[in-house]
């Protein structure tokens, strides 16, 4: 019973600050998957890009 006790008190927080926003977990995780692969985004195109312009090699 103690150790249950324990849990919820260190899951409620997070819990209690997710539903105070308005969003639910499911909505909490979309978002940071979102963020997540936009971020990737901006740090890969620019990678892929210079590349690509390295292999066409100098503009005739």
């Amino acid at each position: 019973m103690h150790e249950e006790a324990s849990v919820a008190a260190k899951i409620a927080p997070a819990i209690g600050g997710a539903a105070w926003a308005g969003l639910t977990l499911n909505e909490w995780v979309a978002i940071a998957t979102l963020v997540y692969v936009v971020a990737q985004i901006g740090l890969l195109v620019p990678k892929y890009w210079a590349i690509l312009r390295r292999r066409r090699g100098p503009a005739a």
